[in-house]
């Protein structure tokens, strides 16, 4: 980190916003100055986190293009159309979009697009890219050649398998499985510890069935722990 920070103003006063802005202050350069949402969600009394609260659809008048940059939504509501229409909007208005990048990471290729937030303990081997506007959240495989298109968001512990394809705006959830060479079309939602073996067609949606529990009390199997 440097001595000198930017301001950014972070789009969003929920629970992903206070875990983001902790992040930005302890392993980044970036200096949370205000933060913005719908006016619909604006918090009573304008504050968010200690800080100002404007609305979005005035954001320009508070913090003007070229004082500051954005950052978020951080969400993934309407299968991250919230977030894509956002960021469109934010670049037609002027605003530069600012990226973050846990240190804590073991990232192998120069591929990776604007406005992304990466968390810690991630892997990205060589030869992948990452789009635009995307969020991985903590501790994931993103395998050699895998390819990840603009404005996904990817959760916890997923494994994606080398020179798999996923198109825009896609969803994976915790603890999903993809396999070695495979697409995803645009919009896909892969739910939480679903596993993925063929490709998907664009809108598809996959599920993992839950573990059944079994008719038999723990003590039966204390033996074997």
């Amino acid at each position: 980190m440097t001595d000198t920070k930017t301001d950014v103003v972070l789009f969003g006063t929920g629970m992903v916003s206070e875990v983001i802005s902790v992040y930005l202050d302890r392993y980044s350069d970036l200096n949370v100055l205000a933060y913005t949402v719908d006016r619909d969600f604006l918090p009573e009394g304008g504050t968010f986190n200690g800080k100002p609260a404007v609305p979005w659809d005035e954001i320009e008048r508070h913090y003007p293009p070229g004082s500051v940059s954005l950052l978020g939504p951080l969400t993934y509501k309407g299968l991250n159309s919230v977030r894509r229409d956002r960021y469109l909007e934010g670049k037609a208005k002027g605003y530069a979009f600012a990226s973050f990048i846990h240190p804590d990471c073991h990232i192998n290729t120069d591929a990776i697009g604007e406005h992304c937030i990466i968390l810690e303990a991630n892997i990205i081997q060589p030869f992948a890219s990452i789009g635009d506007n995307v969020i991985i959240w903590s501790g994931n495989h993103i395998g050699h050649h895998v390819s990840v298109g603009d404005h996904c968001f990817i959760a916890s512990q997923v494994g994606i398998a080398g020179a798999t394809t996923i198109g825009p705006e896609c969803y994976l959830g915790g603890q999903a499985g993809l396999v070695h060479g495979i697409t995803l079309g645009a919009r896909c939602a892969v739910l939480n510890a679903a596993v993925v073996k063929a490709n998907l067609p664009e809108g598809s949606v996959v599920s993992g069935e839950a573990a059944p529990i079994k008719p038999f009390p723990s003590k039966r199997i204390a033996h074997l722990l």
